[in-house]
């Protein structure tokens, strides 16, 4: 019976957290199923493509998640931190330093920033379980100039290939370049202290910018201002190295520009997305070369107050123009817009289009991550709807034993679930109905390869 139930759960969409944790309430059967070893790894096995369950604004000096899905964190807003990138259900936070602050009301003034080394820290958050780890100051301060910070990170899973991403260590790396010399190094969670720092043997004129990176297999890449070039930083040698871009016929000559991405093709090609009002292309890398690999017309995708108006001086389409802000590595891959009537995502495998903010100040880091009900952990759905009845399930004997199932009366009224005693943070699953239904603990947590 057991192997029916999993074959029935397995074909619960993963983009909708709240619904296996609706089903580890209907029996001891079926929460034993749901939570087990088993049903996780095939359900990641069976979707390859790691849902997007929503991204991070990050603001000056405080970000907010925002949902796309079920999935709500136990706290939303953060403060005294910047998202810099986010992979395998983790995201990179930047701690903002008192020196920061100041830099970033100069900025905010229009004050000139002097040229400075500032120290970088960096933590590493579950939106999931709510953890945040610290980490130790960066062993190199990078040299920061006017309004660039001079450096890029990205957190990835350390365990390869392979790996499910319930439980396993990370790594974060950090390229920068402090005084011409372009510098690498990562931070090992096993080890828990950063490597020793690496120098480019000759002098650089890269300047990079937080949150310009992309991981691809076993390697991270980041662009650069002021080059044609783009930086890649192998996982497995720890070698940093500096890649021509070659153009080829029809793509544009600027493609290196601010208002390009890097993204990554579902065989594992790096590329360049950039909206030209109303057009999107893609560029992917074949033989060292970029080649033009689409183009979408946003015209069919998009509303028209979120396209330039075809009047409008040039001066005036340039900033009404739609942006590449943000892309979200699902597989196939979603790409994020800024409009001026929004944000919008465009889902590269199935061509949706679909609306997933208003006009902002601010940086969009998205979060993808597979969100499943372990033992003694859990999701929290929510609503604030009418009250009803007191409703009370347990798994094991015992007071206190179990999953307890409870509702409360008056305003944010809800189910309240917990698979123990334990107090713990617990992620949330907005669902249509009047229900709030709270896990203690973390949940299983794992995202793409």
């Amino acid at each position: 019976m057991d192997e029916l139930v999993e074959e029935f759960l397995l074909r619960l969409p993963p983009e909708d957290p709240a619904l296996l944790a609706r089903a580890a309430l209907v029996s001891r059967q079926w929460y034993r199923v749901v939570t087990g070893p088993s049903f996780r790894r095939r359900f990641r096995e069976l979707y390859r493509s790691t849902p997007l369950l929503g991204y991070i604004l990050s603001r000056a000096d405080s970000i907010r998640f925002v949902p796309l899905s079920s999935f709500r964190p136990p706290h939303t807003h953060r403060r005294g931190v910047r998202a810099v990138s986010s992979s395998h259900g983790r995201v990179l936070l930047h701690r903002l330093s008192g020196e920061d602050l100041l830099a970033i009301a100069d900025e905010q003034q229009d004050l000139p920033v002097p040229v400075k080394h500032l120290d970088v820290l960096l933590s590493v958050w579950h939106p999931i379980t709510d953890e945040q780890q610290d980490l130790p100051v960066v062993p190199v301060r990078p040299t920061r100039y006017q309004n660039t910070a001079n450096w890029d990170a990205a957190v990835i899973c350390a365990g390869g290939d392979g790996c499910d991403h319930l439980h396993c260590h990370f790594k974060v790396v950090f390229v920068g370049n402090r005084e011409d010399r372009d510098f690498s190094c990562f931070y090992s969670s096993e080890a828990g202290s950063w490597s020793d720092p690496v120098f480019a043997a000759a002098e650089s004129e890269n300047f990079f910018l937080p949150g310009k990176c992309i991981p691809i297999g076993t390697a991270f890449y980041t662009t650069c201002i002021c080059t044609n070039e783009i930086v890649k930083y192998d996982l497995r040698t720890h070698q940093m190295c500096n890649i021509s871009i070659t153009i080829g016929p029809g793509v544009p000559p600027d493609i290196m520009e601010h208002s390009s991405r890097l993204i990554a093709a579902e065989d594992g090609r790096l590329g360049f997305a950039r909206a030209s009002n109303s057009t999107l292309g893609l560029w992917l890398r074949e033989n060292g070369r970029l080649e033009e690999s689409r183009a979408i017309d946003l015209h069919m995708l998009l509303p028209a107050d979120a396209l330039p108006d075809p009047v409008l001086e040039p001066s005036e389409a340039i900033l009404a123009k739609p942006l590449v802000i943000a892309f979200a590595d699902t597989g196939a891959g979603v790409i994020f817009l800024w409009t001026r009537a929004g944000y919008f995502t465009i889902d590269l495998k199935s061509g949706s289009c679909k609306k997933v903010g208003e006009v902002s100040s601010g940086r969009v880091v998205p979060y993808v991550s597979f969100c499943t009900p372990a033992p003694g952990a859990g999701v929290a759905i929510s609503s604030d709807e009418m009250p009803v009845a007191d409703i009370a399930v347990s798994r094991d004997e015992g007071p206190g034993a179990g999953v307890v199932v409870s509702r409360d009366e008056g305003p944010g009224a809800g189910v309240a679930v917990s698979a123990d005693e334990r107090p713990g943070a617990a992620g949330m699953c907005q669902v249509p109905k009047e229900l709030k239904l709270q896990v203690q603990g973390p949940l299983n947590q794992e995202g793409n390869e």
